[in-house]
């Protein structure tokens, strides 16, 4: 359809505000396919645009509480490592900027916010810190330039899982690890949380947000990508986000008692 063939023109014309000029006709005569792309390109930018400073009101709360009390920090760790992992897998397939572009944002206020729970935790001068710096910048290094070599499945396990390949490549590798970082890194919190009754200084705002986005993000992915990778990826995100977002709202945050202690 020429109507869905310029509609990157027409998002372009949204964005530089020549929206009359470049309309092949009323918005509302668009057939629906082109409409829901057009709805999902918006819908990635505005993604894009509020991971930007999703993180903040988690920092901030930190920060004024001095204190990382009931975050988990293997959590956090692991976290850090899937945003490494997310943004070396995408930067290097070329996809549109609007389906992964909170990613490139995410990627710096995870190491950012990690790094003030170790600070607060177990000081960002103590060995646990050190190695997981290290590690962690070994990993991105390794994931971005592909350096692991291609791992071939055996012909049975292929069979039996009906893969369409047998071979496992670093790029598999990198877009693979974040689901299983993710799944395994918010069950500690998730656990901690249920185990002392509040949810620590998990800030609501940031994981609203985060629940929201990666809602939106299912649609994005469904519309504008054939990648199960990243499906998976975002639909585990999203369960998990909501999960902890549940616990702040019925547990609340820790309270001043047990922040004090931290302080101390």
């Amino acid at each position: 359809m020429t109507e869905c063939a310029s509609l990157a023109t027409l998002l372009n014309g949204l964005l530089s505000g020549k929206v009359v000029e470049i309309l092949p006709e009323p918005i509302g005569t668009l057939p629906s396919v082109c409409a829901k792309v057009l709805v999902s390109q918006v819908l990635g930018y505005a993604i894009v645009t509020g991971s930007a400073l999703v993180k903040l009101p988690q920092f901030i709360k930190i920060a004024r509480a001095q204190s990382a009390e009931g975050l988990s920090l293997s959590s956090m760790i692991m976290e850090m490592c899937a945003s490494i992992s997310l943004f070396c897998y995408y930067i290097a397939l070329g996809y549109p900027f609007s389906t992964w572009g909170e990613n490139f944002f995410l990627f710096f206020q995870n190491i950012a916010l990690t790094l003030l729970v170790l600070h607060y935790s177990v000081g960002l001068a103590s060995g646990k810190s050190v190695v997981t710096i290290l590690f962690c910048g070994m990993l991105g290094a390794v994931l971005y330039r592909r350096s692991i070599p291609d791992v071939t499945l055996p012909s049975w396990l292929c069979s039996t899982l009906n893969l369409p390949r047998c071979s496992v490549t670093c790029e598999d590798m990198a877009g693979g690890l974040p689901s299983v970082l993710l799944l395994l890194g918010r069950i500690p919190q998730i656990v901690q949380n249920v185990k002392q009754g509040h949810a620590g200084q998990l800030a609501l705002i940031t994981y609203l947000m985060n629940t929201l986005g990666c809602i939106a993000r299912i649609f994005t992915t469904l519309q504008q990508l054939n990648d199960p990778i990243t499906l998976f990826t975002v639909t585990t995100a999203a369960v998990q986000n909501a999960v902890l977002l549940a616990q702040i709202i019925l547990l609340g945050s820790a309270p001043p008692a047990a922040a004090g202690k931290k302080r101390e």
